[in-house]
């Protein structure tokens, strides 16, 4: 309106008509009526003459935008960008016929340019209209396509999760299930009960430990983040690794720098430490080093988790982290998935140096508080 695109003595053509279709077209009758409200009062505000126009104009095309909106049903009909189009180009010559009228009315020359202008104008309309339909649709089109495909990788995820998680509980639990029926034998001697009774228990905590780290993957996200002392997590993880390692013959070396303050949950901080420095351990069957140090970097807390096992190729380091691939033999990989995935939710991340025979260093990279 500020700035037309065509203007001959009394008239001036500009376009006003496409916010007010767009309103009441995707906004709905309120945005329609709000932005026309907006249109009358802004032309009232740069040409007080142009304000009865713009009065008389709305009057007789918001009517008509409303009876369209009301007994069509353009948006479920095809091509959606049709029709926006061709009421664009109906109320632009709408807007110029009531034009023409007022200049033969007011003795005004209606000459071949005023003419050419009003063809002008109604295609202008109908071409933008059909632009900022087509982008409105392409766009809603997009947005509606990465939604399906967010939900079908969901779906894809979950379905292959659970068909693991159904495999690796369903081993323990045959095993689990032939020693109960080996036990049901009257010839089974007491010394073999208890050996069987141990192997089943030991079966059970296995795929309750399955189950286990399938709920932490399923729902990692600490409740409660709080500022959190990693140095004074040490004693704590001693405490509870130092029994495993000692069995295994590994000796366990801490370092830790003070004040290393992050923001986590304490819970899930020594979950994810526990996981790492359990696969650390196990990573040396006959016995070793295994080094956890803390220290400052510019504004990281880097946490590492250093052994002097077996190690790793770069496609084992690769696939680390997913569903059910582990190393072990009787690993499920979901402890090191909930890791990595606690790890992600204090705005961290895992870095992995391996080499075969050489061991393997876990880096844990996290934001000060």
């Amino acid at each position: 309106m500020s700035h037309p695109f065509f203007t001959i003595t009394g008239n001036t053509f500009d376009l006003r008509i496409i916010p007010v279709l767009v309103a009441f077209l995707y906004g709905g009758i309120r945005s329609g009526l709000g932005v026309s409200a907006f249109i009358v009062a802004y032309s009232y505000y740069i040409n007080g003459y142009d304000f009865i126009w713009t009065v008389t104009s709305a009057a007789l095309l918001v009517p008509f935008y409303l009876a369209f909106i009301a007994l069509s049903n353009w948006k479920h009909l095809t091509p959606k960008v049709m029709f926006p189009s061709l009421l664009a180009f109906i109320s632009a010559l709408a807007t110029f016929c009531i034009t023409m009228l007022y200049r033969i009315g007011s003795f005004i020359s209606v000459d071949s340019t005023f003419l050419l202008y009003g063809i002008l104008f109604c295609i202008v309309h109908m071409l933008i209209m059909w632009l900022i339909t087509y982008i409105i649709v392409r766009i809603r089109e997009n947005s509606a396509m990465r939604q399906e495909v967010h939900r079908s990788e969901k779906l894809n995820v979950l379905s292959e999760l659970a068909a693991s998680v159904a495999h690796e509980i369903r081993n323990p639990m045959t095993v689990a299930r032939g020693f109960m029926q080996i036990l049901s034998q009257s010839t089974v001697t007491e010394e073999k009960k208890q050996i069987y009774t141990s192997m089943v228990i030991e079966e059970i905590d296995r795929a309750q430990n399955i189950i286990s780290d399938y709920l932490s993957f399923a729902k990692p996200q600490a409740e409660k983040l709080e500022e959190l002392d990693v140095s004074g997590l040490s004693d704590k993880l001693n405490n509870l690794i130092n029994p495993y390692a000692a069995m295994r013959g590994v000796e366990i070396i801490i370092h830790m720098e003070p004040s290393l303050v992050i923001k986590a949950n304490n819970e899930k901080m020594i979950q994810c430490l526990v996981n790492l420095t359990k696969n650390g351990i196990e990573a040396m069957p006959s016995g070793g080093l295994l080094q956890i140090s803390g220290f400052k970097r510019n504004a990281k807390i880097i946490l590492q988790i250093k052994d002097t096992g077996t190690g790793m190729t770069p496609e084992q380091v690769n696939r680390l982290g997913t569903p059910f691939y582990s190393t072990k033999n009787k690993g499920t990989g979901l402890g090191l998935m909930v890791s990595y995935r606690i790890i992600k939710t204090f705005g961290g991340f895992i870095d992995v140096t391996s080499e075969p025979d050489e061991g393997t260093c876990f880096t844990i990279s996290l934001p000060t508080a």
